[in-house]
């Protein structure tokens, strides 16, 4: 199994070092935040069923987590003019 990344490394500039950003420490509060919002979720799946959007209501959870997950090793670098910008996820 895929695990999302623990950490992001943010960087500015040239000369300047990396920021490294802890994302660990959000994703107890996003599994907080999932348990809180799962009855709504599912009353709008059941409302939503017999329309295409019930699935897809029900399905989001499991698809945000794929793609959470899936940024794990991505590497931005994006050069603006005489400025760089770093973003890696680890």
């Amino acid at each position: 199994m895929n695990y999302p990344p623990l950490l992001m490394r943010l960087g500015i500039g040239r000369r300047r070092f990396p920021v490294w950003l802890p994302l660990f420490l959000l994703w107890p509060v996003a599994a907080a935040l999932a348990i809180v919002l799962a009855p709504l979720v599912l009353l709008a799946a059941l409302i939503l069923w017999p329309s295409v959007w019930g699935k897809l209501v029900l399905l989001s959870g499991p698809i945000l987590l794929r793609i959470l997950s899936a940024l794990r090793g991505l590497e931005l670098n994006l050069n603006l003019g005489s400025r760089l910008l770093q973003i890696s996820f680890k």
